[in-house]
């Protein structure tokens, strides 16, 4: 499994991560395949994203009641897109929040 964590503002609002994330992702090739919640993690915006057709799931959840984002890969969802993507995707967002920025590098 691999977990990345995102520093994301103290301050930041809801809507404003879920606009981010999925406007990153978007801007990337990726699309929601679902889009939820976790038991777990209550309150939380859960997606799972995908590379067209290609093996790999993604997973990004926003849990806004502890100020967390975070990637998660979970064992035997892997893909080969991902080893570019997941650190391209990080930087995106985490800029987002500071910089006006085009999210087509």
């Amino acid at each position: 499994m691999i977990e990345v964590e995102l520093q994301i503002p103290a301050d930041a609002k809801n809507a404003s991560v879920v606009k981010v994330v999925e406007q990153v992702c978007a801007a990337n090739g990726l699309t929601h395949a679902l889009k939820g919640t976790l038991a777990s993690y209550p309150g939380c915006i859960h997606w799972h994203f995908k590379n067209d057709k290609e093996k790999g799931t993604l997973e990004i959840t926003w849990w806004e009641s502890e100020n967390r984002l975070w990637f998660k890969v979970a064992k035997g969802r892997t893909g080969n897109w991902m080893d570019e993507a997941l650190p391209k995707l990080k930087k995106q967002i985490e800029s987002s929040f500071s910089l006006d920025t085009d999210f087509t590098d």
